[in-house]
């Protein structure tokens, strides 16, 4: 592994916005990144509770020696009419030329109404906001950091927090499936066309938050019964574990860009 701080990815003035930010998955990745980023770096977090931006923001200067600019921006991907005031917010002041490397996580999800099932999802307005939420909202911020970062001087990466269930279906979830089986098409395409852009679908693995909680509620025996078995197992993943796990295959790099990987090394698709 590369030493902390120097490796080509986290090196001196990287830029770095991190969707989802306010808790979970996306505050372990925060923290983890703080002791990585270099002398010049900025890590921009987002996400829908300004209170819960606020407390990730605290655990990563706490963490993190090398005064390391943090910018909070809050806003709802639920809404594309506010996606040109939320990306320019973003990218604030990422002037050409002032980072070397430039990192887009894309972190934030919904899991969408659990107790019905593929057949029953009759109201498109729900729909609409739905992928606008967890798809449209990827799509056009990858967009938008591609022409931030248009120069192919700065090493740009791009990564997909995706799920075992974009290629596993699973009851009562065909929303949050279809989500990220179409996420994960997109970013294999992306990589195809953008050779100079390192690209990686990566699954984290069922984990210890809120969202997991959602899951074992949901109504639904068979996934309960399925999380009850893994659990049992030791197969659910504390946040910041996960969150090591994709840092280290950032920072070894040895991946196929528009690869899937996942916590468990499963899927090279």
């Amino acid at each position: 592994m590369a030493s902390v701080g120097s490796s080509v990815v986290f090196g001196p003035a990287t830029f770095c916005a991190v969707t989802g930010g306010s808790r979970g998955l996306g505050r372990s990745i925060a923290v983890q990144l703080a002791g990585r980023l270099g002398k010049g770096s900025r890590l921009v977090l987002t996400g829908r509770s300004l209170q819960g931006l606020q407390e990730t923001k605290r655990l990563v200067e706490e963490k993190c020696s090398n005064k390391l600019e943090v910018t909070l921006v809050t806003g709802d991907m639920e809404d594309s009419a506010a996606y040109p005031a939320l990306f320019f917010d973003i990218f604030a002041d990422a002037q050409p030329g002032a980072f070397k490397n430039a990192l887009m996580i894309h972190n934030a999800g919904t899991l969408g109404d659990l107790t019905k099932k593929a057949a029953e999802h009759s109201d498109p307005q729900i729909l609409h906001k739905y992928f606008a939420t967890n798809l449209t909202s990827v799509i056009a911020l990858t967009a938008k950091f591609m022409e931030v970062f248009s120069d192919a001087a700065v090493r740009r990466t791009v990564v997909n927090i995706s799920s075992a269930v974009a290629v596993e279906p699973l009851e009562h979830h065909s929303l949050y499936c279809s989500g990220k089986a179409a996420r994960n098409m997109f970013f294999k395409v992306m990589a195809e066309e953008e050779p100079d852009v390192r690209v990686l679908s990566y699954s984290p693995g069922p984990l210890f938050t809120d969202m997991l909680q959602t899951i074992k509620s949901c109504g639904v025996k068979m996934v309960e019964d399925g999380l009850k078995t893994m659990e049992s197992q030791g197969l659910i993943q504390s946040p910041d574990d996960s969150a090591k796990h994709l840092l280290r295959l950032l920072e070894e790099d040895k991946f196929k860009s528009g690869a899937f990987l996942d916590v468990f090394d499963r899927f090279s698709l």
